[in-house]
């Protein structure tokens, strides 16, 4: 025997002697656990499922996130039959009015602008910076006797309008309506499709809906704020909005509350089924109070681990508490094979607990080195959960090689009642065991091929229906506009930034409709541009064409009555220096909420958004960024998850040969026989395939989530091989296949409490999981011992040595 197993024999006769050390130990970690526990905090939030690092689908959803609405409330209400626009806008003034610290900054219901006039103003001064070569080209047709006659005669009718007396300032100053092509740039802005500004309020096409734009700053991945956040939106909602109005919200905070929610909920369900039902089992196996023993060794497990992780990270993700029903299927593995194979065995000593040390030693380091490939995951969620696992795999190898051997020893042999190994076979039965496997890896192979990768965050997260049906509602009424793709331009302040956004603008325009996408670049361009319009401005109203103007203005206007210096300001406007656009000159004209959210500052760098749609023709003109004029990034759900597929495709390869090296070099260092690696790599085999040939039969695909239930699988499957041929090779026990048949039963249940799970991450391991052991555990207790040739401990020691 070899030395380190030694280790295992002196720790049984010192403890044998010292009992008081023993139990002085074990409170004392208990103990220490209880502390780290002192305050848990729960993380529920969505961030640990979210990518982080510095791949592209890591800095795609960073700039995700930064999604102008993802931020913020977006409340949409909707008059009935009964109620008229009147009603509506006055009910939306009131809800906004209600909404208030310390759940919201601020709540619009139109553009934040105090005085018309202030636009108009702003509009006239604003103008020839913003004045590109063709608009300079349509103000020209305008220089004509016809058309100033009927701009005059446009004038005149306005004025003598019941908004003529707010309109005055404006067609004094701008008579020939330049302002016009300075409004027509505002539409790069517009976001919702069909919205009219009436009273100053943001109004559907049809006239029956209205929006709030509620400004918070509760972060949308902070689920306990969201939670309060979205309990106080409805509280308000039902006190202040009047019969006859349906109100209806959406926000990043309702998807993270949704998903805390569920996942809380899960956890209980989990948590319960899966320990009442593995209790439940080793007793119905076990047949003696003691089993109590074997289930204290995962349930104290998943404490450790728990406390570990707090430990670390300070915070413990949901997720990862909801993955304590399968560390305890997996942490359960260990002390049931020692259980097992001591209790056969009668009244045993340490030289025993060394000999059956070593295959569950193994089984267990193995296990941990496949969980550690998780440690490359980009989710932190799943190098968490990886973490999790290896703390409570080792904690369930203490327990099992050095503490539990105490608590069982003196109890009789188990013959009359355990699960034998099953009687010698024929080569005809393991020809027939075989041929059945094979066909079955054939037909799960082509099934398997089938099998598609999804990088759609939303298959990991839980949209409810009602969230899903206002999404719809928001599509329907005001477009898309959270469905478009983003186009990120930066730079190293403002200006660096204006001026690459303005080259985005032009390499746009020319292949983009220019109503399918949205910019801030002609309305606020870089003060380059701005310059070479001011001079392309001035350069125009030289003083022969400023003569012309008010040559046409005064025989014109003669004829429609307005005095000879009715238009005196517009015609000094012209001689004036123009006025430089600024982004406090937006805010000032009431566009503050569109300019926040098309830039964004991150320190001294600054993006500026630019809406595009999002179809694969668009996508293709950044595919290569070289060849564009500009410095961009192109951003959007659908390549998002496009990039996250791509990119798990190969992180799953990755995984899948870097467990399979580590197992297979584990294993070589086990039993130093190819014969007999092969086979405790059956069961690995097996359950991977018949767990992607499934997915892929039934249309199941393949999510981020699902890389966790390979490895999980992975590490399973080898535990199992490990202990049939460590029987069948070495006669380490006869109960052996009790141990393989409870371990896989209790490990199905850990699985299967998962499966339960509303939570669509949490589901799919349990799912994937459930198929791969499905697999793994027949093939270790049949196919195994039918390729190893024989059913019995010494004949197999003859055959496969």
């Amino acid at each position: 025997m070899s030395l380190f197993y030694t280790i295992f024999s002196r720790a049984f006769e010192f403890f044998s002697r010292r009992k008081i050390i023993l139990y002085a130990m074990i409170v004392a970690v208990m103990g220490l656990s209880a502390v780290a526990m002192r305050g848990i905090r729960l993380s529920e939030d969505i961030k640990p499922m979210l990518p982080e690092g510095s791949s592209d689908a890591a800095i795609d959803f960073r700039l995700l996130q930064q999604t102008p609405f993802l931020q913020k409330v977006v409340i949409n209400l909707k008059a009935g039959p009964e109620i008229d626009r009147d009603g509506l806008v006055e009910a939306a003034d009131r809800l906004a009015k209600a909404l208030g610290e310390p759940f919201y900054d601020r709540v619009v219901a139109g553009p934040d602008l105090e005085d018309p006039e202030e636009l108009f103003t702003w509009f006239l001064k604003a103008s020839p910076s913003l004045m590109t070569e063709s608009d300079m080209t349509r103000i020209g047709e305008f220089l004509n006797q016809e058309t100033v006659s009927l701009k005059l005669q446009d004038v005149r009718a306005k004025l003598q309008s019941s908004e003529g007396w707010i309109m005055k300032p404006l067609l004094r100053g701008d008579p020939l309506g330049f302002y016009m092509i300075v409004l027509e740039k505002i539409k790069f802005m517009n976001m919702f499709k069909g919205m009219t500004l009436k009273e100053n309020h943001f109004i559907s096409a049809d006239g029956k809906n209205t929006l709030l734009i509620g400004k918070t700053s509760i972060k949308f991945t902070d689920a306990v704020g969201s939670k309060d956040l979205i309990t106080y939106t409805k509280r308000i909602i039902n006190a202040n909005t009047p019969s006859g109005i349906a109100v209806s919200f959406l926000s990043g905070h309702a998807y993270t509350t949704a998903n805390a929610e569920t996942i809380k909920e899960d956890l209980y369900v989990i948590l319960s089924c899966a320990s009442v039902t593995i209790l439940c089992l080793l007793f119905l196996f076990m047949r003696n109070w003691r089993a109590v023993f074997v289930f204290l060794v995962p349930t104290s497990v998943v404490y450790i681990a728990t406390a570990g992780i707090l430990s670390i990270y300070g915070s413990i993700s949901a997720v990862t508490i909801a993955f304590g029903s399968v560390l305890m299927g997996i942490a359960d593995d260990y002390p049931i094979f020692t259980y097992l194979s001591l209790r056969d065995m009668g009244a045993y000593g340490g030289t025993d607990v060394a000999r059956i040390s070593r295959p569950v030693l193994f089984s267990g380091i193995t296990t941990m080195a496949t969980f550690s490939a998780l440690f490359f995951s980009e989710l932190p969620g799943q190098r968490q959960i990886a973490m999790f696992s290896i703390i409570g795999i080792t904690a369930s190898l203490i327990f099992s090689l050095i503490i539990l051997p105490h608590f069982i020893r003196g109890l009789p042999p188990t013959g009359e009642y355990a699960v034998r190994h099953v009687p010698i076979k024929g080569a005809a039965y393991r020809t027939a065991v075989v041929t059945v496997w094979v066909l079955l890896i054939a037909a799960c192979l082509i099934c398997a091929s089938r099998l598609k990768f999804n990088g759609d965050m939303r298959a990991i997260t839980m949209v409810p229906a009602a969230i899903t049906a206002m999404e719809e509602e928001l599509k329907q009424t005001w477009g898309d506009f959270r469905g478009m793709a983003m186009v990120f331009t930066e730079g190293m302040g403002m200006e660096s930034a204006l001026e690459n956004n303005d080259r985005l603008f032009s390499y746009l325009k020319r292949r983009v409709p220019r109503d399918e996408f949205l910019s801030i670049a002609p309305l606020l361009p870089s003060a380059h541009t701005q310059e070479a319009n001011r001079l392309r401005w001035e350069t125009k109203w030289s003083n022969q064409n400023r003569n012309i103007v008010k040559r046409l203005l005064d025989m014109e206007g003669d004829k429609e009555g307005f005095s000879s210096t009715a238009f005196d300001l517009f015609l000094k406007r012209l001689e004036e220096r123009p006025l430089a656009v600024t982004e406090d000159g937006l805010r000032k004209a009431g566009l503050g909420e569109a300019v926040d959210s098309m830039i964004i500052r991150d320190g001294s760098v600054v993006r500026i958004l630019t809406f595009v749609p999002d179809t694969p023709e668009v996508s293709a003109l950044f595919k290569d960024r070289a060849d564009t004029p500009f410095v961009a990034r192109f951003v959007s759900n659908r390549q998002f998850n496009n990039t996250i597929s791509t990119a798990m495709v190969k992180n799953f390869i990755q995984y899948i040969i870097m467990a399979s090296f580590v197992i297979m070099v584990f294993l070589a260092a086990l039993f130093r026989n190819l014969k007999k690696v092969l086979l405790a790599a059956v069961p690995v085999a097996t359950g991977l395939i018949f767990m992607f040939g499934v997915m892929g039969w039934r249309g199941i695909e393949f999510n981020l989530f699902n890389i966790i239930a390979t490895i999980l699988v992975i590490g399973l499957s080898v535990d199992l091989g490990i202990f049939m041929v460590s029987r069948i090779s070495e006669g380490n026990s006869r109960n052996t296949n009790m141990a393989v048949f409870l371990g896989g039963l209790t490990s199905l249940v850990g699985m299967g409490a998962l499966a339960l799970a509303r939570h669509p991450a949490i589901h799919s391991i349990g799912v994937s999981v459930l198929l791969g052991m499905c697999g793994a555990i027949p093939t270790a207790l049949f196919v195994i011992p039918a390729l190893g040739g024989s059913r019995g401990p010494r004949e197999a020691r003859g055959s496969l040595q």
